[in-house]
C-alpha cells in the first residue's frame, strides 16, 4: 500500500505543492480517535484522490493523474473490504454520490460556494470520519485553514 507521506510525489509539481503540506497535518496521529488507522489512512487517501480528480492536470501528465487517484481509490476499497467494513464503505460512496449531486447543481447555479459548503462538498468522507468518532473534530480547523487559504476558490 502507498504511505500516505509518499503519496503526491507522483502528482504534477502544482498538484504536490498544494496538496502535500496539508496532507501531512491530516496524517497526524494525534487527531484519530480509533485505533485502526488504517481506515482513517485509507478514507483519507480516498478524499485527498477526489480533490485531486477535481483538479485539472497537465496535459502530458493526464495519464498519471487519473492513474494514481484511482489507485488511492483503489486502496480504499481494498482496505475497506479486507476489514469488512462494509458499512463504511457503502457510506463513504452514498456521500461522496450525493456531494457529487450537490456540486454539480452548485456550479450549474453559478453561485460562489461559501467556506462551509466547501467543507461539506470537498471533504465529506473526511467530515463522515469526525461524525463516526473516527477522527477528532479539531482536525476541521486544518480543513478550515487549507480553505481559508484560497487552495480551493477556483472551486
Amino acid at each position: 500500500m502507498l504511505a500516505l507521506s509518499d503519496m503526491m510525489t507522483y502528482f504534477d509539481n502544482d498538484i504536490q505543492e498544494k496538496y502535500s503540506d496539508f496532507l501531512k497535518e491530516l496524517n497526524n496521529e494525534q487527531y484519530y480517535l480509533s485505533t485502526n488507522s488504517e481506515i482513517i489512512e485509507a478514507v483519507i487517501k480516498f478524499n485527498i484522490a477526489l480533490l485531486i480528480l477535481d483538479e485539472k492536470p497537465k496535459s502530458n501528465n493526464l495519464e498519471t493523474h487519473v492513474l494514481y487517484s484511482d489507485l488511492l481509490m483503489t486502496e480504499f476499497y481494498t482496505i475497506m473490504a479486507k476489514h469488512n467494513h462494509y458499512k463504511i464503505l457503502f457510506d463513504i460512496v452514498m456521500l461522496t454520490k450525493q456531494s457529487i449531486i450537490k456540486k454539480s447543481k452548485f456550479f450549474d447555479s453559478h453561485k460562489n460556494l461559501s467556506n462551509e459548503d466547501k467543507k461539506s462538498l470537498f471533504f465529506a468522507p473526511i467530515e463522515y470520519l469526525i461524525t463516526n468518532g473516527f477522527l477528532n473534530e479539531s482536525i476541521n480547523r486544518k480543513i478550515e485553514a487549507f480553505i481559508d487559504n484560497g487552495e480551493n476558490n477556483e472551486r
